[in-house]
């Protein structure tokens, strides 16, 4: 997963978190269309088609999620689950551990979480779905080890009589 989130770094780094300005960089159209059933996004030669219905932070992560199979694999991808948080794929996690990393930059989640907010302020925060911030901090917590640690509260046993 390092060479993962190294390559969301470096195209942050590069061009920003703008998908736009990533998609067009890369030469990736993405074209939004009215998708029926369960298909909500594909990627394949170049171009990202996502379903015109999604919410705006679901397109976000799913353009993010396309760019990452766009650097990280060869061949199309289809999402078609109702969550597209899969783990049974490992290209699928990859490519959602991109668009985790890219969306929410370290540096920015660091600050963001010096106020102990909750998963959907953060989420408000980000422009992106509380499942996605829940994917973010568990790829911190395992892989780049930088959550701040807080001493613990020892539980009190009320002694019974």
């Amino acid at each position: 997963m390092n060479r993962v989130i190294n390559q969301a770094n470096q195209i942050r780094g590069r061009y920003g978190n703008n998908l736009d300005q990533i998609a067009d960089s890369l030469g990736l159209n993405v074209i939004p269309q009215k998708m029926e059933g369960r298909l909500r996004e594909f990627y394949f030669t170049g171009s990202i088609v996502i379903s015109e219905d999604l919410s705006r932070r679901e397109k976000r992560e799913l353009v993010a999620h396309a760019i990452g199979h766009h650097l990280l694999h060869a061949g199309n991808h289809l999402a078609m689950q109702k969550r597209i948080y899969s783990f049974g794929n490992y290209h699928e996690k990859q490519a959602n551990v991109f668009a985790a990393c890219l969306l929410m930059p370290t540096a920015e989640l660091k600050r963001v979480l010096k106020v102990r907010p909750r998963i959907d302020e953060i989420a408000d925060h980000f422009q992106v779905t509380e499942e996605l911030v829940r994917l973010r901090l568990m790829v911190w917590t395992n892989f780049e080890n930088s959550i701040p640690r807080t001493q613990e509260t020892p539980v009190r046993h009320r002694a019974t009589s």
